[in-house]
């Protein structure tokens, strides 16, 4: 049971929204009472009364379907997916996560362990409707789980005598109005599902770690974007993440240069440092943004950016610095 002096897991702290809005907690705690009858003494406000703070200030949620993709595994790509899934949440957006890697971390991560429930392989064979597979976690945050069911998903797509590369993408259309912010999480592979996938991105994110082989990864990547940019006649945007970044090891910094050189209009203004608190994220039902941590400042301040929040502290030169 989780503990009463901590915000529960889709709320943001009072802290964290006056920072963003650059008030006193006394102030937001004012408003709060005069301008939204909302006399709670929690520490932490849930997503829909931050979403009504944000509408009267003229703040803006963009739709966007983001898939996060890398064919080397272990550089964060479950971790991101679900930490600005949760940030977006806490900031008033209304969230679906859809989980297409068998091994389901990110379904673990959510607290959704049944093997049981239907998953995206159930919408392709029509045993289910997308509507069906829809799991609501809270008010403003669903999930599409995944299971070892789909590690067939692939050759059933390719088996298929149907579009295989709308099998992401159609079903989607039938739910996508419902939500501001769709992040898709995928296994590290080349594959028929990532094909389909990347057909139904608005951006295609690229997490990469400061390593040789995440280098090869990349550079793998988005040569194989490039051929489904062509083959489908697509315009998605691609993105790169820098994650795991280490200020005291060398080849970070030549990692993060090497992105700028070659591929700076992609590169995330931000970077994800290394924390040991982002270990703590995955199978363990905590999040990053009720304590402290680099980690917690980095994810904050990419989930901004890819959202399009963060423009004061773009004008304010408040993005990551490689000192620190």
């Amino acid at each position: 049971m989780m503990s009463a002096e901590k915000a529960p897991l889709f709320e943001i702290s009072l802290n964290d929204l006056a920072s963003y809005l650059e008030i006193p907690v006394s102030e937001l705690r004012e408003d709060l009472k005069e301008k939204y009858s909302y006399n709670s003494t929690s520490i932490s406000l849930p997503p829909e009364i931050v979403r009504q703070i944000f509408s009267k200030r003229g703040i803006v949620y963009p739709k966007k379907v983001i898939s996060v993709q890398m064919l080397k595994g272990g550089v964060a790509k479950t971790t991101t997916v679900l930490n600005i899934g949760l940030r977006a949440a806490m900031y008033g957006a209304r969230v679906l996560f859809i989980d297409l890697d068998q091994q389901a971390n990110l379904t673990y991560s959510l607290g959704v362990e049944s093997e049981d429930l239907p998953v995206w392989l159930d919408i392709v064979e029509k045993k289910h409707t997308v509507e069906q597979c829809v799991i609501s976690l809270e008010s403003h945050v669903d999930l599409i789980p995944s299971n070892l069911n789909n590690s067939v998903l692939d050759r059933v797509l390719l088996n298929s005598n149907r579009n295989w590369a709308q099998a992401i993408q159609a079903p989607l259309n039938i739910i996508k109005n419902n939500y501001d912010l769709i992040l898709i999480d995928t296994a590290p592979a080349l594959s028929a599902t990532n094909t389909a996938v990347t057909v139904a991105s608005e951006i295609v994110l690229l997490p990469l770690n400061p390593d040789k082989f995440s280098w090869l990864g990349l550079q793998k990547n988005l040569q194989e974007l490039e051929e489904i940019k062509k083959d489908f006649g697509l315009n998605f945007a691609t993105q790169i993440l820098l994650t795991k970044f280490d200020a005291r090891e060398k080849f970070s910094h030549e990692i993060l240069q090497k992105c700028s050189q070659h591929y700076g209009s992609n590169l995330i203004s931000s970077y994800i440092r290394t924390s040991s608190e982002v270990k703590n994220t995955i199978r363990t039902q905590k999040t990053l943004f009720h304590g402290r941590s680099t980690a917690k400042d980095d994810y904050d301040l990419v989930t901004r950016e890819i959202m399009g929040l963060n423009q004061k502290s773009q004008d304010k030169g408040e993005l990551n610095e490689l000192t620190r």
